[in-house]
């Protein structure tokens, strides 16, 4: 058809054709340029629910006022554009039967023109699809509340063509698998995720199952993308097409590894607790509270009373007939109480049919009665004879422990975990002639300590029970006779198996004699010393004052000789210094005069007089830091550590030729390291050799002469300066001994 044709209008009333499209089933109209209807089909009134006489000749918008918003723009942009519109399931609010309603039509605009090229007409095919469109409303509605059903139950769904493996799935079945809601997932990637070993044994099974009975169900473990270990749980169908081959696969699946973990922790508590029964060598039982009726008897239970569990069996009361007549009045007690408390507990001996005696255990919780049950008790009984004899004999071994302990003569104390005294022996009381309820009061033991040391007491023995470290003090107590005696007290932790500690056990030996036997020795190391100072100092000085004369002389043995003498003299000074050093420590009169200085200064011109009277050894110094190092000490007496440590250095290792000197910085301390390459120490001597008069071992010890003091002044000059000494050593290998000082802050 022409609809261009200048005589459309009239071709279509009086042809064929008006007939046709009458008789289509779908609506059309034709409209004029100024919107007038000039023709309409019964389909087309049908939709509207008008009639010729309603609609031909009068405007669109005149008939239906309420399409103008919507239309009006459609025919104006149909004018100019010259294309038609097309317009699927375009909502339409459309009056009819007097009710303003939403109707969704499939429509068509098309322009006609004249053979000139002017708009004569507007063609319109509408097709009604309200009905269609409420269908696919409702399928979305019912897609949409089957989806929010799912999720909310944390179910993914999925749908698998089996043919080409495209799968098409709700978003939480992302989720599961650890992906976003926007990545796009194969089946094959999903695959990939399943256990190697389920997906051989489980999956695949599964679905070969699937493929005979059309269900398909499984629950196997996956490791999501974030490398999560998950239980997941399918549920499917499969479909087959007319020949029978499997064509597509819907299911759900879910993650259910809350509820597998609770089933395996559940199996595990399972196997634990029949482990632990058995372990235990727990009998188990059930019993009417009411009637004492037992049943449900372990097989363990049996053998604790004597009977064989394979072959034999008892009666509900056979048990009360074993219990020992002496602790039938405790069972009874036993009994009242469990009434009260809910909890059975009482131990008893038995007789066996063999006449032997045994101890037992019985513990059983009281479950109430509920629907129509009694009540009854859920119980367990053990074989304690092993323990009771082991609780016997231990006790006999206290008995023994305290009589021991009441017969020496040192104190001894046993102390708990928190650091409370709870046991003194008869030696204590002897000696304080004080009684055992007082030394059990709170601090009681400190009322003979030496009001002096009480406050280092404290310290040091808490710091102990903090530290887990011995403790070990000398401080004074005071006797019975009011008098005050030193003594050494010393503790040492007893740990569990985990390290905790049990028990403190300590002794306090009196030490008085040797107190005063070694002030003695101080005082004559200061007579000495003091003695010893002025011949020593003239020596020296007549031997400096003949080097002077015979300073050219060309016996060379006479030079020799005095420079040897010269040597002796100053080691002998040295002597007698660190044991005037030693007096001084002990009394804690040892001087210090500190002032600020450069570190590195000190450490150089103590390299350079060693090098000066001792030229057997290069000594290498090496500054580790980009700048001066200041501290704030005493000089004096860090020129004499360091000293120490070279000469020990050299001296400890006659073999080699080097010795290396390290200055730096870690932190807020400065570091010294002195190196040698000698005999090194043995690993059981590093703990010792800053202890008073400890010397090290060498193979030849007259290669090696000395007090064995020099170290323990070091460690106590730098212990003043708030200071650190160590050495790292192995025998034969070298030592290297390292000592630290705080930086001087300004």
């Amino acid at each position: 058809m022409d609809f261009n044709s200048p005589h459309i209008h009239f071709s279509l009333k009086e042809n064929l054709l008006e007939n046709v499209m009458q008789k289509t089933p779908f609506g059309f109209s034709l409209i004029n340029e100024n919107y007038v209807f000039e023709f309409a089909n019964q389909a087309w009134l049908d939709i509207v629910q008008k009639t010729k006489e309603d609609v031909l000749g009068k405007k669109i918008f005149d008939i239906f006022p309420e399409t103008e918003d919507q239309l009006l723009s459609i025919f104006e942009n149909v004018k100019k554009t010259k294309q038609p519109f097309y317009a699927p399931e375009h909502s339409v609010k459309l009056k009819r039967a007097g009710v303003l309603q939403d109707v969704f039509f499939n429509f068509v605009y098309q322009p006609i023109y004249s053979e000139t090229g002017d708009l004569q007409y507007f063609a319109t095919v509408v097709i009604e699809v309200t009905d269609l469109v409420e269908i696919r409303t409702k399928v979305k509605e019912e897609e949409e509340r089957l989806r929010l059903a799912t999720e909310s139950s944390q179910t993914a769904t999925w749908d698998l063509n089996l043919l080409t493996g495209e799968i098409v799935h709700s978003f939480f079945l992302s989720k599961i698998f650890g992906y976003e809601i926007e990545d796009k997932v194969s089946h094959k990637q999903f695959r990939s995720h399943l256990a190697s070993e389920d997906q051989k044994q489980v999956v695949e099974n599964a679905f070969q199952k699937a493929l005979k009975i059309g269900t398909y169900q499984y629950e196997a473990r996956i490791i999501d993308k974030n490398g999560n270990e998950k239980w997941v749980a399918t549920n499917g169908k499969i479909f087959f097409d007319d020949d029978g081959k499997p064509v597509r696969m819907l299911g759900v699946l879910q993650d259910v590894t809350e509820r597998k973990n609770t089933e395996i922790l559940l199996q595990q508590s399972h196997h634990l607790l029949n482990t632990a029964l058995d372990a235990t060598k727990l009998g188990r039982f059930d019993m009417d509270f009411e009637t004492q009726q037992k049943y449900n008897f372990s097989p363990r239970f049996l053998t604790i009373l004597g009977y064989d569990a394979d072959t034999e069996t008892i009666d509900s009361h056979v048990f009360e007939k074993h219990i020992h007549p002496k602790f039938l009045d405790s069972r009874t007690e036993a009994l009242l109480k469990a009434k009260e408390t809910g909890d059975l507990f009482y131990q008893t001996k038995i007789i066996l049919r063999d006449g032997k005696v045994k101890w037992i255990e019985i513990y059983g919780r009281l479950h109430d009665s509920y629907e129509g049950t009694k009540p009854f008790v859920s119980g367990t009984i053990r074989d304690i004879t092993e323990l009771k004899d082991f609780e016997k004999n231990i006790s006999e071994s206290e008995k023994k422990y305290r009589f021991l302990a009441d017969a020496i003569p040192q104190i001894v104390w046993i102390g708990e975990s928190d650091g409370r005294l709870t046991y003194f022996n008869k030696a204590t009381m002897d000696y304080s002639g004080k009684d055992y309820n007082t030394f059990l009061s709170a601090n009681g033991w400190l009322d003979i300590v030496h009001p002096d040391d009480r406050k280092e007491n404290e310290r040091l023995w808490y710091r102990s029970i903090k530290t887990k470290e011995p403790f070990f003090l000398e401080h004074r107590f005071r006797s019975k006779t009011n008098e005050y005696h030193w003594f050494l007290s010393r503790a040492f932790p007893e740990l569990d198996e985990n390290g905790a500690v049990k028990k403190w056990v300590g002794t306090s030996t009196d030490i008085d004699d040797m107190k005063k036997q070694e002030k003695l020795k101080n005082d004559f190391i200061k007579m000495a010393n003091h003695e010893l100072k002025t011949p020593v100092t003239t020596i020296k000085g007549y031997v400096q004052l003949l080097k002077k004369m015979r300073a050219n002389s060309e016996d060379k043995f006479l030079v020799n000789s005095l420079n040897t003498i010269e040597n002796q003299v100053n080691k002998l000074n040295s002597l007698i210094g660190d044991l005037l050093d030693i007096s001084r420590m002990e009394s804690g009169k040892l001087p210090l005069n500190k002032k600020d200085f450069s570190l590195v200064e000190l450490v150089t011109e103590t390299i350079e007089d060693i090098k000066a009277s001792d030229d057997s050894h290069h000594i290498n110094f090496e500054l580790k830091h980009s700048s001066d190092i200041e501290v704030r000490a005493d000089k004096e007496r860090l020129t004499q550590v360091l000293n120490n440590l070279l000469t020990n250095a050299i001296k400890y290792s006659p073999a080699a030729s080097n010795v290396d000197v390290e200055l730096f910085t870690d932190g807020k301390c400065a570091i010294v390291s002195v190196r040698d390459y000698g005999i090194g120490i043995d690993s059981e001597e590093l703990t010792k050799i800053f202890e008073r008069f400890y010397r090290v071992s060498g193979d030849d010890e007259e290669t090696f002469p000395g007090f064995g003091i020099g170290l323990f002044i070091v460690k106590d000059i730098l212990d003043r300066h708030q200071g650190k000494i160590w050495v790292e050593s192995k025998k034969d290998q070298g030592s290297k001994f390292y000592f630290s000082l705080p930086l001087h802050k300004n």
